[in-house]
């Protein structure tokens, strides 16, 4: 019942959105950028925090006071399930895009407001086109909008950590942007235990302080990728050591 009151009241606000899309696409068209960009953004900001309530999704966000004032940023993040993203916009509310692969461009509609937002399409094995991918995410930097990336490249699927891609880091490094590690930890469950479901979960955002990437050396650079994983699988243990009860599974919201 859940899941289908989720994709139902979902598709609904969906719809509901597409003359505020259409004023949207106009704007962009007439060159308008920034206005449309910032009507995108808002509206999938408020369509995230929507979802999660459909979902049952009770997320605690630590770490605020980490964020900082002075943007753009990148956003380093764990990435354990689909509503990562979701996560992320209704609770960070600061302008900012997302490094995506190119399948999240396949969505109908959602899949416009994508575009107007700026999302960042990456495509795996493709390295000319992932080579593109970091120019636009630059140029983004450069008008002001942070950028978020999940540099484990897939979603984990449960409690724990893939590697993290060293090429996600250059778009910090080759910018001088400070990168700001986000732990994320429950998003896998309200998938459901089978990860085709829909179910309340509680889920930890925690926003960790900025580290500084402008001035590294060449080994500094090198050592950066480890540092950042080493940050958040920390917090993402400490995280999880809460949840652990006496049988030792995590406990979610009922």
């Amino acid at each position: 019942m859940r899941k289908q009151l989720f994709f139902g009241l979902g598709w609904i606000y969906v719809i509901l959105g597409l003359p505020l899309l259409g004023v949207a696409t106009l704007l962009d068209k007439l060159r308008l950028t920034k206005v449309s960009f910032t009507i995108a953004h808002r509206y999938m900001a408020a369509l995230a925090g929507l979802l999660l309530r459909l979902a049952g999704a009770k997320v605690k966000v630590e770490g605020k006071e980490n964020l900082p004032t002075d943007l753009p940023v990148v956003f380093i993040s764990s990435h354990q399930g689909h509503f990562d993203s979701a996560v992320i916009l209704a609770h960070i509310r600061v302008p900012l895009t997302f490094v995506a692969t190119s399948n999240a461009a396949k969505f109908p509609v959602i899949s416009q407001w994508f575009r107007l937002g700026s999302t960042i399409y990456m495509e795996r094995g493709n390295l000319r086109q992932n080579y593109q991918a970091i120019k636009e995410a630059e140029a983004v930097l450069a008008e002001g909008t942070s950028v978020v990336i999940y540099p484990e490249g897939i979603i984990s699927g449960g409690p724990h950590m893939g590697e993290f891609k060293r090429g996600s880091f250059r778009l910090a490094t080759d910018t001088n942007v400070p990168i700001v590690p986000l732990v994320i930890d429950g998003s896998w469950a309200l998938m459901g235990p089978d990860g085709n479901g829909i179910e309340p979960a509680h889920v930890v955002l925690r926003i960790l302080p900025p580290v500084p990437t402008a001035g590294l050396s060449r080994d500094q650079q090198h050592a950066l990728p480890e540092e950042i994983y080493g940050l958040i699988s920390q917090n993402l243990n400490e995280i999880q050591s809460r949840r652990v009860g006496v049988n030792g599974r995590h406990r979610q919201a009922q």
